[in-house]
């Protein structure tokens, strides 16, 4: 269906004309695989940094002379319209042209994504957020927004969230109850102190990788100190409607037939104390420092439960690993493609106004900023994939109760007192940054969703 409508708009010289916000390694690969599309192009590219920009058009079989650069926003109408790729260096002015359909927000950094997410909606723009450390911070204001405008906020396919929400929707719709759903992780026991200077030996990147995929150093190591995982599953939380059985989740380290045995109930001897929740899949062995037998690594799964007997034999009799009691069952996906189907979610945005899974106008969970090493007072905070904090998946319920802070708000924060590593910080212990538009932003959030929370 999307093929046939993508060939038709093509045919009508009438493409998906999208609006690129950010172009580090994800943006890049994203110009890449919409080049080879038909009825979707790249009309525009913004970013601080000129020449990622430039670099992604012209990995992409874009002509140096082809490309053009715009100071305004007539100017970048102007080149939209004439079917030019164009380079912008501010976010804004992208979100206000009006011949882009659609924006891809992947910067990465809470605040900029935010206040960019926010101005395409209220233009009555559809917002495809990669960026999910904004999405985990003010997705459910963002949510309210897209819907008052009639536009879609959506997730996107290709990063782990939404390739973990298409199993959950396949199952639900089938009447199947989601037991656990979630991501494989390599996690070993240093990397919880790991620090950007480290992220590249970490992942093996050499100089010439980091230069020509445009690699953001502090945005991986947040994927190796786990800050990623567990942002990402807050993102699934909030869009399936699930929760994290404990703070931080379990993560436990499994290979892929154990996964449904240890995500089941305690009193069907796995870890959870209840349904519906998200999780991790640690490929780690228990010693933190070989890799097991038959991972996950970095795919996707969902266990469900099914109690009707056919519907079980079924299941098991066609492969799929079995865990409480005979009742819960694995599904996965053992890789998860980036930016390769992310042009999907563009396309749903587009043709059908739906989203690739899209977080609740009132959250269920939130990831809260927990000390990565003794702090002091007086220091400032660094946010995700830094050296002073990282993130962990909690209950909204309970933030809200306890006062925690959101990791996306933890960015130029000032500690009042000294915190221990691996304790939680509250609002109380912070000064914040007033300034801060996402801050503002997180504010009119909670005064909506307060008292909300299930």
């Amino acid at each position: 269906m999307i093929s046939q409508l993508l060939a038709e708009r093509a045919a009508e010289s009438n493409p998906i004309r999208v609006g690129i916000i950010g172009t580090g390694k994800f943006g890049a690969g994203l110009v890449a695989q919409i080049s080879q599309m038909n009825g979707m192009e790249v009309s525009a590219i913004a970013d601080i940094n000129g020449h990622n920009a430039r670099y992604a058009y012209l990995s992409s079989g874009v002509s140096q002379d082809e490309i053009r650069t715009a100071e305004t926003v007539d100017e970048l109408e102007d080149s939209v319209r004439d079917g030019k790729p164009v380079i912008v260096e501010d976010g804004l002015a992208l979100t206000d042209c009006e011949s882009v359909d659609v924006i891809v927000e992947s910067t990465g950094l809470p605040e900029v994504g935010a206040r960019h997410a926010f101005q395409a909606l209220s233009n009555g723009k559809h917002v495809v957020m990669v960026n999910v450390e904004a999405d985990v911070t003010v997705g459910p204001f963002l949510r309210r927004t897209a819907d008052a405008a009639g536009a879609v906020y959506t997730m996107v396919d290709g990063d782990q969230p939404a390739v973990t929400w298409n199993i959950v929707e396949w199952a639900q719709s089938l009447g199947l109850e989601i037991v656990a759903a979630g991501r494989g992780t390599i996690y070993y026991d240093d990397d919880f102190e790991g620090t950007p200077e480290t992220a590249a030996a970490r992942f093996g990147f050499t100089e010439e990788h980091i230069e020509r995929r445009t690699i953001n150093l502090k945005m991986f190591n947040s994927f190796r100190d786990g800050t990623k995982a567990q942002v990402e599953m807050t993102a699934l939380a909030n869009a399936a409607g699930l929760v994290p059985d404990r703070r931080g989740m379990h993560e436990p380290s499994v290979n892929l037939e154990e996964i449904p045995l240890r995500f089941s109930l305690q009193e069907e001897g796995g870890l959870l104390s209840r349904h519906g929740v998200v999780e991790l899949a640690n490929s780690v062995a228990v010693d933190g420092k070989s890799m097991l037998a038959n991972p996950l690594k970095m795919g996707v799964f969902a266990v469900v439960r099914s109690d009707h007997p056919f519907t079980r034999e079924d299941l098991a009799y066609h492969g799929c690993h079995v865990g409480g009691e005979g009742k819960n069952f694995l599904l996965y996906r053992p890789y998860h493609l980036v930016a390769v189907p992310a042009p999907l979610s563009i396309a749903r945005a587009v043709l059908f106004n739906a989203s690739n899974g899209s977080c609740a106008p009132t959250p269920t969970a939130e990831c809260i900023t927990v000390a990565k090493r003794d702090l002091r007072a007086g220091e400032h905070l660094d946010g995700g994939g830094g050296y002073t904090v990282v993130g962990q998946c909690e209950k909204a319920s309970v933030v809200q109760n306890e006062g925690l802070l959101p990791l996306g708000l933890a960015e130029r924060a000032v500690l009042k007192r000294a915190i221990p590593k691996g304790e939680a910080i509250g609002y109380g212990d912070v000064a914040l940054n007033e300034d801060s538009f996402v801050l503002k932003m997180r504010r009119l959030q909670d005064g909506l969703t307060l008292g909300e929370q299930p």
